[in-house]
């Protein structure tokens, strides 16, 4: 097996801490540590990402991972949903262009938090979302778990551009039949 760099190690210990340690912490700690995680993250992996498809940079998979481990944390501490914390760095992580396409994980805390008006807001403003692999997946799927309607015509461009993501088109085809329903 493999030795992990320092580096590697770092950001491995950061998400741990933040996934797993975290529990006790305010919302306030876990924003900070989140924060540090993705500074670390960005800083340090901007090699080119060829193995998870979709991602141009190493930092991009860590990004996501601390926006999953944000969920892992708000899993623990229900309460935490409504923190106005915790949904405003959000909502900085995801109006960072730096952060590239690692902010999916990101989008998807939309859902997880029910941040609907800001949800339908990114979806309507945020155009280049819908053609950024692996944002416009969690941007359509946050879209179809919260029932929010009037992203058709992006869904059906998603279903005409993307003919090998079936996942992708399945949600995209759920997406327009559930909506046209309503």
């Amino acid at each position: 097996m493999r030795q992990l760099s320092a580096n590697e190690q770092k950001i491995v210990d950061l998400y741990n801490e933040l996934c797993f340690d975290s529990a006790d912490y305010t919302d306030i700690q876990v924003v900070e540590i989140a924060q540090k995680a993705i500074d670390f993250a960005y800083e340090h992996f901007k090699e080119d990402e060829n193995v998870y498809e979709g991602y141009l940079f190493k930092y991009d998979v860590w990004i996501c991972n601390i926006g999953l481990g944000i969920d892992a944390y708000l899993k623990k501490n229900v309460k935490s949903k409504k923190s106005s914390h915790i949904k405003q760095f959000v909502l900085d992580v995801i109006n960072n262009d730096k952060y590239s396409r690692g902010r999916d994980g990101f989008i998807l805390l939309l859902y997880i938090l029910k941040m609907d008006k800001e949800l339908r807001m990114i979806a309507t403003e945020r155009t280049d979302f819908w053609e950024t692999p692996r944002i416009q997946f969690q941007l359509l799927y946050a879209l179809f778990k919260r029932k929010i309607a009037g992203f058709s015509k992006e869904a059906e461009t998603l279903i005409v551009n993307n003919s090998k993501n079936t996942e992708l088109k399945k949600y995209a085809k759920k997406y327009i039949e559930k909506t046209n329903q309503s």
